[in-house]
């Protein structure tokens, strides 16, 4: 079999790295961490009302809304993180705990099942994957979404499956990008992701945010998710709870950058889960032809949707 024409077991030719490390289910391509017995006790699982599912494309400031909600849920106090990682804190719902045995190692569902009311969770799914009483046109439980413009989303996902042993390694930049085009990296398409949300966007029980939006007034997201956790702060201590979720600070904190949970200790050699966090930093990526090719996708998938992400300044 020739470089980068795999085809067993999937739908459609794969790179080499994504059939060594990645399954297909129902359309998508799932890393081995995510095994499709995770993502059924999800899809069957069980919601609390008093859940809010923290629900995101990769790299669109995922670990960036855990800080937030964990420090809302804890009335702003810096010492809710002290001694615990955000990540223990705020469980990926659908992973394994042992990626090179996804058949027979235990589920992060099986913690889930058995923590305190109110819960904090996060995910990746497809709103097909998700518990049956989240996905529904009127959740049972509250969704917090965060939407990032979808060419700086890839450009940090590349970086980050060339970071996290269990995802593919993608040989560059260009073979990343015809797979994110074409919605079959990890976790799948971009748009099928977030579209459902945004229509969702009025329902009382999500709160749909934009990652850039975020990065220019983060004290009023902060306000945002308060209030939608039924919490109500003075203006001090909205401003104490942004000051300690900036890029810096979180990726400073040992509490809050993911490293030292990947690799043992914060920010190994030059790279980090926690990359730039900026806005724009596709244009360093995209060619003019790669460019020209996702817009016609991204105009078409868009359409008359009324979401309109910010890429940074021309």
């Amino acid at each position: 079999m020739s470089k980068d024409s795999t085809t067993e077991g999937f739908s459609s030719r794969v790179p080499d790295c994504v059939a060594e490390s990645c399954f297909e289910y129902q359309g998508v391509i799932l890393s081995y961490i995510t095994p499709k017995r995770a993502i059924d006790a999800v899809r069957n699982s069980k919601v609390r009302p008093d859940d809010l599912y923290i629900v995101t494309y990769p790299k669109s400031g995922t670990t960036w809304a855990e800080q937030l909600c964990v420090l809302v849920k804890g009335d702003g106090e810096k010492s809710t993180l002290e001694g615990t990682h955000i990540m223990k804190l705020v469980p990926f719902i659908e992973i394994c705990l042992d990626h090179r045995n996804p058949e027979t190692s235990p589920l992060k569902m099986d913690e889930v099942e058995k923590m305190p009311s109110p819960r904090l969770l996060r995910t990746h799914c497809l709103p097909k994957f998700l518990p049956y009483d989240v996905s529904t046109d009127d959740p049972k439980a509250k969704v917090l979404y965060v939407a990032r413009n979808p060419k700086d989303a890839a450009v940090s996902y590349y970086h980050f499956c060339n970071y996290v042993p269990p995802l593919p390694s993608y040989p560059s930049w260009d073979v990343f990008f015809e797979e994110f085009l074409a919605g079959r990296v990890p976790q799948g398409s971009w748009f099928e992701n977030v579209l459902p949300w945004w229509r969702k966007r009025n329902h009382p029980n999500v709160l749909f945010l934009k990652y850039e939006d975020m990065k220019k007034d983060l004290p009023k997201a902060v306000k945002q998710i308060a209030e939608f956790m039924g919490k109500s702060f003075t203006d001090d201590v909205i401003q104490k709870i942004a000051d300690a979720s900036t890029f810096k600070a979180m990726k400073e904190s040992s509490s809050s950058n993911p490293d030292i949970l990947i690799k043992g200790r914060i920010d190994e050699g030059n790279k980090s889960f926690m990359r730039k966090g900026i806005v724009g930093d596709w244009k360093n990526y995209f060619s003019d032809d790669q460019n020209k090719r996702f817009d016609e996708l991204y105009n078409k998938e868009m359409t008359g949707s009324g979401l309109e992400m910010d890429f940074g300044s021309p």
